[in-house]
């Protein structure tokens, strides 16, 4: 199981864990699971991701890591705001975060605040 800096987060009734960086990366499905484990032990559903925890493939659709990333989470109800910054979203990646963000599980933000307010809502 990776290790991942993480806290938990209460706010207006509602937790949610912050992966805070880089002790590991997220890099493979295996690695998605061990973050939901540590939402599990937690009792949260709900997580923000800083920038720092991705791969540079993440950001690279061709890799398929994107995609495979928010599936998982999706697929686990977890809500997730990524904080990320605005260079990071950039060329196709940045397409890929205008749909996302339509959605109601996954959406990127780029300040702490707004991904917050996000999250504690229902």
């Amino acid at each position: 199981m990776k290790s991942f800096d993480v806290r938990l987060i209460e706010k207006k009734n509602r937790r949610f864990v912050e992966a805070l960086g880089r002790i590991d990366h997220l890099e493979c499905e295996k690695d998605v699971v061990d973050l939901l484990s540590v939402c599990s032990q937690f009792k949260a559903e709900r997580i923000l991701l800083h920038g720092n925890i991705f791969t540079e493939k993440f950001f690279d659709l061709k890799s398929g890591q994107a995609g495979m990333v928010v599936q998982k989470l999706v697929n686990y109800q977890i809500k997730t705001a990524a904080l990320l910054t605005p260079d990071q979203v950039r060329g196709k990646f940045g397409e890929f975060v205008v749909e996302t963000n339509h959605g109601h599980h996954f959406r990127v933000f780029f300040d702490r605040q707004s991904a917050e307010t996000w999250l504690v809502a229902d």
